[in-house]
C-alpha cells in the first residue's frame, strides 16, 4: 500500500512539472513580447531565450545565467528574471536566488495582463520563495572570553552576536577584530536546513598582543 507522504510529494513534482512548462509557454507569448515588434533585435531574444531553456535542461545552469542576464539587460520581463533567479538557485547561491525571485515578483506585480495571462507564474515564484526559506542555512555566532570592544566578522561583513544570520550553503569564515586586529577566527562549512553555532573565544593573551600591536 502506497503511504500518503510519496503520493503528495509526486502530486506536487508534477504541478510543478506543469508549471515549468506553463513559464515557458508564458515566456514565449508573453504580452510584453507579443506586442513588442517582431524586429530582429526581438527575434534574436527569443532564440537565446529558448538557448537558455535548452540548457537549463541540460543542467548547464551558469551557461543558461549568461544567456539571460544578457536578455535582462535588454529586456527584464517577469519570467526572464524568474529564470535568473532559478540558476542562482541550482549554483547554491540561494540568498542571490531570492533577491531575484522577489524582483520577479516585483515586476509581475507591476504587469496586470501578464498576471491574468498566466497565473501559475506568480504561483510558482511564490513557490521558489516559500522552499529557499527551509532550505536557506543560518549561522549563529557567539563570543566567549574577554568580549569588550570586539567586533564580529561573518564572511568580511559586520554580524551581531546570537542572532540567526541566513547564508548561502558553503564554506564562511567568521573572525572577531579588536581595533581593527584579529584575535580569533573560524572557518567552517554551512549546510541546508541546517542552523550552525559557532562560538569565537577571545583569550586575554590576544588582547595584549592586539594592545602592543596598536601604533
Amino acid at each position: 500500500m502506497t503511504s500518503a507522504a510519496p503520493i503528495t510529494a509526486l502530486r506536487r513534482r508534477r504541478w510543478r512539472r506543469a508549471a515549468a512548462l506553463g513559464l515557458v509557454c508564458w515566456a514565449l507569448l508573453s504580452p510584453s513580447w507579443l506586442h513588442a515588434q517582431d524586429d530582429s533585435a526581438t527575434r534574436a531574444l527569443r532564440l537565446q531565450f529558448a538557448q537558455g531553456l535548452s540548457l537549463e535542461i541540460a543542467g548547464r545552469w551558469a551557461d543558461a545565467l549568461d544567456r539571460f542576464e544578457a536578455i535582462a539587460r535588454r529586456r527584464p520581463t517577469a519570467n526572464v528574471t524568474y529564470h535568473i533567479g532559478l540558476c542562482h538557485e541550482r549554483l547554491g547561491r540561494l540568498r542571490t536566488a531570492e533577491r531575484t525571485y522577489h524582483n520577479a515578483r516585483a515586476i509581475l506585480g507591476a504587469d496586470a495582463d501578464a498576471r491574468k495571462a498566466s497565473p501559475a507564474v506568480l504561483a510558482e515564484i511564490d513557490a521558489r520563495l516559500e522552499d529557499l526559506e527551509g532550505r536557506m542555512p543560518r549561522i549563529v555566532l557567539n563570543l566567549a572570553g574577554a568580549t569588550d570592544g570586539v567586533t564580529l566578522l561573518l564572511d568580511g561583513e559586520v554580524a551581531q552576536p546570537s542572532r540567526a544570520i541566513r547564508v548561502d550553503p558553503g564554506p564562511h569564515v567568521a573572525v572577531a577584530l579588536l581595533h581593527g586586529i584579529p584575535v580569533a577566527a573560524s572557518a567552517f562549512s554551512s549546510h541546508e536546513r541546517r542552523t550552525r553555532f559557532v562560538t569565537l573565544t577571545v583569550h586575554p593573551v590576544a588582547l595584549r598582543v592586539s594592545s602592543v600591536s596598536r601604533p
